[in-house]
């Protein structure tokens, strides 16, 4: 009978597997398009048009999915075209294949041939099956693509390497030139410019949108700026009644600096906004008086930066369209110009080091993350492997 407060020896083993289990990383399923395209300077324009039209948070959701990367000397006659984001999008819709395919399975295909869906069929904008794509194998061992329905021998794309394979879950393979057909290039039949205060009212952020109608010029300026590119952060309805009562106490230019400081001259879609860490200039921006923002992203989630209390963090997206996208944040961002010394203390811009301290997510963290999350064991996890090891034997 074993003494009480003492450890049996048999149950040792198992303790320190437990112990040692532990220390390893969960796994994460999620893929990461970009970090993969990264690797390969070649393929630079291919990655950024993925990330300007949104598409690189539809790749990385996905479990299963075949990438068809295009190099930068064939995506240069897609860019000089000029289509609009929403077609831009489909095409590039074409070259996402909602299946694995790897270099041996390219080579094995029933039949000689497969047709596969992509993103662009699994939108829904897709008329018809012409979001389909025919893989086929042809003579030589060359392995051709083609828009589904397609009768044109120009629109046939050929298979050139394999760029990354992870089994049954992402691969990416190069292809000779950009897919493409009318479908994708057509012009949406819902495309439209939207307008911004109109999807605010309509979409959870009506208090916002009201005083964006009532505070004078706001409304003309967020309206204007949507042809060259708008982003604009919607304090959510109760974090808009919650500060009324700082607003009112605002000058008439104060009201609408503070307004305007939730507008970005710029489009960003939700991925644009997570890569891009830094500071951005705001519609509110007035000669010396910067009016500007700062944006951060930790972990999967995109925070703002001004002079209130706490960052706001991007909650929902309402509309994310060719020049303009609208999010949903929950608090009021407070421009340092206004704000600055009304709370404890002087407002001051966190610098990236306090981040990584502040976060647990520095650069240096990340890499020990990734290190971790590919299969490396830290000194810790070796160590009690060790032990038990030893104590087995």
């Amino acid at each position: 009978m074993p003494l009480a407060g003492v450890v049996d020896a048999r149950s040792v083993p198992l303790m320190l597997l437990v112990v040692a289990l532990s220390a390893f990383p969960a796994c994460r399923g999620a893929n990461n398009i970009t970090a993969i395209l990264a690797e390969h300077r070649d393929l630079a324009e291919f990655s950024r048009q993925l990330t300007v039209t949104g598409l690189v948070d539809n790749i990385n959701g996905r479990n299963t999915i075949t990438v068809l990367a295009v190099d930068d000397a064939h995506m240069a006659p897609l860019k000089a075209r000029g289509l609009s984001r929403d077609s831009l999008r489909n095409v590039l819709s074409l070259h996402v294949l909602v299946d694995y395919y790897d270099d041996a399975k390219l080579h094995r295909l029933p039949g000689g041939s497969a047709v596969v869906s992509t993103l662009f069929q699994a939108s829904g904008d897709a008329p018809g099956s012409e979001g389909m794509v025919k893989i086929a194998d042809r003579r030589g061992g060359r392995v051709a693509f083609v828009p589904q329905d397609v009768d044109d021998a120009g629109a046939t794309v050929f298979y050139v390497k394999s760029v990354h394979e992870t089994p049954y879950n992402i691969s990416v393979l190069q292809v000779s030139a950009v897919i493409s057909s009318p479908a994708s290039e057509e012009p949406s039949k819902t495309e439209s410019t939207p307008n911004a205060t109109d999807v605010m009212s309509k979409r959870g952020c009506g208090r916002f949108a009201a005083l964006v109608a009532a505070t004078a010029d706001a409304a003309a300026t967020y309206e204007k700026s949507i042809a060259g590119g708008l982003t604009v952060f919607c304090p959510a309805d109760k974090a808009v009644q919650a500060f009324m009562p700082a607003f009112k106490d605002l000058s008439p230019d104060g009201r609408l600096a503070l307004v305007l400081y939730h507008g970005v001259p710029r489009h960003y879609s939700l991925s644009a906004l997570k890569s891009n860490n830094g500071g951005m200039n705001t519609l509110a921006m007035d000669g010396a008086n910067g009016y500007s923002l700062i944006v951060r992203d930790v972990g999967d989630t995109v925070t703002l930066l001004s002079a209130a209390p706490k960052p706001a963090t991007v909650t929902g997206t309402l509309t994310d369209a060719d020049t303009v996208s609208v999010y949903v944040i929950d608090a009021v961002l407070q421009p340092r110009e206004l704000f600055n010394g009304s709370h404890a203390g002087p407002y001051t811009a966190p610098s990236p080091d306090a981040d990584a301290k502040q976060d647990g997510d520095g650069v240096g963290d990340r890499s020990q993350k990734n290190g971790a999350a590919s299969g490396g064991l830290t000194s810790a996890s070796a160590l009690l492997l060790a032990a038990i090891l030893v104590v087995i034997v």
